[in-house]
């Protein structure tokens, strides 16, 4: 039975070829669409799984207010771990970790030989027994129990040793010369983590072997360290018990947190404040939390939900598709009906021919878009920068979901046509007055507007975020980022950096150069309190160390009072740079020659004089408003910060030449003064592109499934223009003999589609307006969406579908119509 169904459906193919390809080539565009959309959304959603007992750790996170700019922080207080291990009783294990200063590495038999790591972590001794991060060598309660250990990563091991030594098994016990002094750190454990993890690291070394100022630190006010805790078996999936350890958080938080703050700091926190530590399940970290101080920056669940709707939409169109252009072949295939009924076939059989043949087209199309999926990944990962992988494929339980998938599909793209088919009456057939015509002329109309709403919706919402992209990147940001050189300083050059910076602009191609702790579109982890003399309260500011140069070599403008001098010692150690956004925050009115307090009752508490003020400019990408800032003048060798130095370089003209140059001249001066530590750079421009990367992608992929979108709906349109047009060649004969033009024909058969696309614009528009506006929230700073962003991808539609129409109208409106009324 299943081969005659095969067979029939073979000769339908090859009798209706055209309709059949169209529709072959819909569903398989479709198909591929939908596997390269949910490979990316599988693996998105698969971060941090890879964990042993992933589902019983959690993060810890503070809350210090509503605002997420300011007040919310992935981090805690170093103190904190030691009172959950000792007084929460749901917690079975807890672990901390924090990022510090980059380090130059060596090995004892090739000192010559340097290793710039910058993704080095300090962790408790336990740590991987609560993340175990695929450890693959080693003992996870014992890889960092010895304070001179050190933990890599399979890929960092590789780097050090080569592949003979890990094929071998010659890594543990290794020695790496850890940093400016070469203390031996011996490899106790490897680890090979996935892709998906909110917490890519190189190293783990242990927080006992230089580190106790953290390991043993009571400050309240610090959050510093990433903490995670793992809680005893069954407390996750228990909502009373995770309601208890909640509660236990909300005790510490009144118990230790508010009155160490009360007591220790001159801020003091209101009784309303909103102050807790909340608990994120290390398996919603990547796309679910977006706050201060996190390892790097995460995912969008809303992009999750967006790609997901567009792989869906598409599928859909492609379904569309085949439901159309099968209802359209219902006149053509209806005395074919009628004859199998005369002779006998059930109205279940009907159905099941039919199914069968949708089935079929579901499988080809699937093994076809398989194969394109497997081209198109590479081109894909330039897209979105992601490296997909289709071995999910060969797993039980997903097998069985596409399978289910494919079945669904199969039924929803032919089961119309079936039962349409089925319900055909044989004698009215064969007499040629049946068929399901006008019924499925007007499913036709509403499935074509489906499809072009959906494709239009598309194109808009595409248009605005590439319009909101241009937008940052054109976007005035008070300073000036071209040919500006950003040089990884992390505390290597100290005690001679004035020298330093002089031999650098000595160099022709060096304008100016600058000592920072903090620069745009770089980590942002320094806050301090300030409070003006005889105010009230205290505001937290970002808080940068930078010399006399930093405001010339950035192009930052001064509202009032005047910079750090160069020759001012006195001035260098009380005076203070405030942004506009920090003149606010403290309320001050004139602020030039304002006394502040900076960290009162801290150990590094002083009274500063405000000298100046610079125009606000955006520290971070266009998602955050700019933030208060405060500066202090520069220091060498800042303890517990990372420096960089910005370099100023004079334009090249745009020749690599020129600029290979200077990189060269610049990095002699480096060697000169660190000859032991690699030459680490990057440009501001380049850097400041990376904060809104995720949004490029975003637009990337979009503007290709948007293109192909309106491909697929213009496939079907030019399907169904190519059956309207065949039905209707004796009406296009008769037509042209009493005097029709070929435009007149040509609108006739045109007006109709070009209608339903008019109210699918209609329609459009305040979906994409809703939706557009919604994202267009995220950010700060962004577009006022204007009314011809949503008419011109309209008025595009419409030219695109004209075309797909006339292409084959303008044919038979040419056409001999002798010739036509010799049809049929």
């Amino acid at each position: 039975m299943f081969r005659n169904y095969f067979l029939i459906a073979l000769r339908s193919f090859r009798k209706h070829k055209t309709f059949s390809l169209i529709n072959l080539v819909g569903l398989t565009l479709g198909l591929t669409a939908g596997l390269l959309i949910f490979a990316w959304v599988l693996d998105e959603t698969r971060y941090d799984q890879f964990h042993r007992e992933a589902d019983r750790v959690f993060r810890v996170q503070t809350y210090w207010g509503d605002d997420p700019q300011t007040d919310q922080y992935a981090t805690t207080p170093p103190p904190l771990a030691e009172v959950i291990k000792s007084e929460v009783p749901e917690v079975e294990a807890v672990a901390r970790v924090f990022t510090w200063n980059a380090s130059t590495m060596r090995l004892p038999e090739n000192e010559d030989r340097a290793f710039r790591e910058t993704r080095i972590f300090i962790a408790d001794p336990n740590f991987l027994e609560v993340l175990d991060c695929h450890l693959i060598r080693g003992e996870a309660e014992t890889a960092l129990k010895d304070p001179q250990s050190i933990v890599i990563t399979k890929a960092t091991a590789l780097r050090y040793f080569g592949q003979e030594a890990w094929d071998q098994n010659q890594v543990l016990g290794r020695s790496i010369l850890f940093g400016g002094d070469r203390t031996p750190r011996h490899v106790t454990g490897v680890v090979d983590p996935p892709a998906q993890t909110h917490f890519p690291f190189d190293m783990l070394v242990n927080i006992h072997f230089g580190y106790d100022e953290f390991a043993y630190n009571d400050n309240w006010a610090w959050n510093i360290v990433h903490t995670y805790i793992k809680v005893k078996p069954g407390v996750q999936t228990d909502p009373a018990a995770m309601a208890a350890l909640e509660r236990q958080f909300d005790r510490i938080v009144q118990q230790y947190s508010l009155p160490y703050l009360r007591q220790n700091t001159a801020w003091q926190p209101p009784s309303d404040m909103r102050f807790d530590y909340r608990l994120i399940p290390v398996e919603d970290i990547h796309l679910h939390s977006h706050l201060l101080r996190e390892h790097t920056p995460n995912g969008s669940i809303w992009v999750v939900y967006t790609l997901t709707a567009v792989g869906l939409l598409i599928l859909l169109l492609a379904a569309i598709n085949f439901t159309n252009l099968s209802t359209a072949l219902a006149t053509r295939r209806a005395k074919e009906i009628g004859v199998r009924k005369v002779l006998g076939a059930s109205r279940a059989t009907v159905v099941t021919l039919f199914l069968s043949e949708s089935m079929l087209f579901t499988l080809v199309a699937f093994a076809a878009a398989f194969g394109l999926a497997e081209l198109l990944r590479r081109p894909f990962y330039q897209l979105s920068g992601k490296e997909l992988d289709f071995s999910w494929l060969g797993q039980p339980q997903w097998f069985g979901l596409v399978a289910l998938g494919l079945v669904a599909l199969g039924l929803l793209t032919g089961s119309y046509p079936a039962l349409a088919f089925s319900r055909f009456q044989p004698l009215r057939v064969l007499k040629g007055q049946g068929g399901i015509v006008g019924q499925g002329h007007r499913l036709r109309n509403v499935l074509v507007t489906l499809q072009f709403t959906i494709a239009i919706a598309l194109l808009m919402g595409t248009g605005l975020v590439v319009a909101q992209l241009r937008f940052m990147r054109q976007q005035e940001l008070g300073y000036n980022r071209e040919n500006v050189l950003i040089i990884k300083n992390d505390r290597e050059v100290t005690d001679r950096w004035r020298e330093f910076k002089e031999q650098l602009e000595a160099l022709p191609t060096v304008r100016s150069a600058s000592f920072a702790t903090g620069l745009p579109s770089q980590p942002l982890v320094q806050v301090r309190d300030f409070r003006p003399e005889g105010g009230a309260e205290g505001q937290g500011l970002q808080w940068f160390l930078v010399d006399d140069a930093y405001l010339g070599t950035l192009g930052l403008e001064l509202a009032d009072g005047h910079n750090f001098r160069r020759d001012g010692t006195a001035e260098q150690q009380s005076g203070l740079l405030l942004n506009e956004a920090a003149v606010r925050a403290l309320g001050l009115h004139d602020p030039v020659g304002t006394w502040i307090l900076k960290n009162e009752g801290m150990d590094d508490a002083q009274r500063l004089q405000v000298i100046g003020v610079v125009k606000d400019f955006n520290l971070e990408s266009f998602h955050s408003a700019v933030k208060p800032l405060a500066m202090q003048y520069f220091i060498p060798d800042p303890p517990g910060m990372t420096d960089y130095v910005a370099v100023r370089l004079a334009p090249t003209q745009g020749t690599a030449n020129s600029l290979d140059q200077s990189l060269r001249a610049i990095e002699n001066v480096w060697q000169h003064f660190e000859a032991e530590d690699p030459f680490v750079y990057s440009f501001l421009d380049q850097d400041y592109d990376a904060l809104f990367r995720s949004e490029q992608r975003l637009s990337g992929v979009l503007n290709w499934f948007t293109g192909l979108t309106l491909f697929i709906a213009c496939l079907g349109l030019f399907g169904l223009s190519l059956y309207s047009t065949v039905q209707r060649t004796k009406e296009i004969g008769i037509r042209k003999v009493l005097g029709a033009s070929v435009g007149g024909v040509l609108l006739m058969l045109s007006r109709e589609y070009l209608r339903l696309i008019v109210v699918a614009v209609v329609i459009a528009i305040p979906l994409a307006n809703y939706f557009a506006t919604e994202w267009l929230h995220n950010f700060a700073y962004h577009i006022d969406i204007r009314w011809w962003w949503f008419l011109l991808p309209g008025m595009m539609t419409l030219a695109v579908a004209l075309l797909s129409v006339s292409v084959q109208s303008l044919r038979a409106a040419r056409a001999n119509p002798v010739e036509a009324l010799r049809y049929e």
